[in-house]
């Protein structure tokens, strides 16, 4: 196997666990690469329909991929072959669940209903990182909080359509959620969570060689539910750039912000603090995942205010759970804050990446 193709093989695994979408939306490269015997693509596209819930498709293209990988006699493929055999007990397990709790159908139809209905599976994916931070610090001191809290994330995706104006694109429903739990006090009180419901396009650059590799086009609604004085919204559209450099990911964002009735608006120099755009580094070491948030107003002069976000995401005993440790130096770390610093660490746990 040539040092090209092995790098490809590790950038469709690499899609495999983040983005989702980014992964979901090269099905016809995936199919591409396996007709050509790249178990790697195979594998990968037996993921995506698995995350899509759509076992049978990801069955054919696990055993596909099987298949493809008795003809590579590489260590790498031994690793695969390993996983994939893992995947195909898994998917038969679950459906054996399946058929203790139901009795046949004759119309496969309501078979598909019924299934659906037990297993409560509406083929939501994972958008941004899940995951619970029990103990924070901000070295800042603010009014009426604790230094200590815990911080937790919920993000999620629905896709609605696919390929709907034949570019390949997928028009995706999301919503975020961010919290801020004062867990040191003694009531405990949520001192702010920021919802964040989302409509995106997201469609892959059609030249599978280049370094530019997908574009997302969106609208962004923020706030964080509260009235009076506390509130704070806003409304985005948004521009979003997915390019390759070897390991590293690179998504630039742009965004600009729906204007308001000066009277409702209630936080009317956020750009001063958030800027126009933000810039995402995303760098996978083996089982390691580095991502690097960065935001600036642009403003060169004392005025100059921006943020910075480091994650580090690491293996733990389960598949699907991570360490997770979170850095935050800056501006708007939420809504309520969104004019005022924070110094922030965190340490927990990760559900998706």
């Amino acid at each position: 196997m040539n040092i090209k193709v092995f790098k490809k093989q590790r950038f469709f695994l690499f899609l495999c666990h983040f983005p989702l979408a980014l992964m979901a939306l090269d099905t016809s490269a995936l199919e591409k690469k396996a007709s050509y015997g790249d178990a790697s693509a195979a594998y990968a596209l037996a993921q995506q329909y698995e995350a899509q819930n759509d076992k049978e498709s990801a069955f054919i293209w696990y055993k596909k991929a099987a298949t493809l990988s008795l003809e590579e006699k590489t260590a790498h493929t031994k690793a695969l072959e390993d996983s994939i055999v893992e995947r195909l007990q898994k998917i038969e397990r679950t459906e054996a669940v399946y058929s203790s709790f139901l009795d046949n159908y004759d119309d496969a139809d309501t078979y598909q209903s019924m299934k659906q209905m037990i297993t409560q599976s509406f083929d939501i994916a994972p958008y941004k990182m899940n995951y619970l931070l029990p103990a924070t610090y901000d070295k800042v001191t603010h009014d009426n909080r604790k230094h200590q809290e815990s911080k937790f994330q919920l993000s999620f995706q629905k896709d609605l359509v696919d390929n709907l104006f034949g570019l390949h694109e997928s028009i995706v429903l999301a919503y975020t959620q961010t919290s801020w739990w004062q867990t040191s006090e003694d009531s405990a009180p949520f001192r702010e969570t920021n919802y964040q419901p989302e409509l995106f396009v997201i469609m892959p650059h059609f030249d599978t060689e280049s370094f530019i590799k997908a574009y997302q086009f969106g609208i962004l609604h923020e706030s964080n539910g509260k009235d009076s004085e506390k509130s704070r919204s806003w409304n985005r559209l948004y521009a979003k750039g997915f390019f390759q450099a070897g390991n590293l990911i690179v998504s630039p964002r742009i965004w600009y912000r729906i204007k308001e009735d000066e009277h409702s608006d209630d936080n009317p120099n956020i750009e001063d603090y958030l800027g126009y755009g933000d810039l995402e580094l995303i760098y996978p070491w083996k089982k390691h995942t580095f991502k690097l948030l960065l935001r600036n107003n642009l403003h060169f002069d004392t005025e100059n205010k921006g943020a910075v976000q480091l994650d580090w995401t690491f293996p733990l005993w389960e598949e699907n759970l991570f360490g997770y440790i979170q850095l935050y130096s800056g501006y708007a770390e939420s809504l309520i804050d969104y004019n005022k610093r924070t110094e922030r660490i965190g340490i927990g746990f990760a559900l998706s990446r």
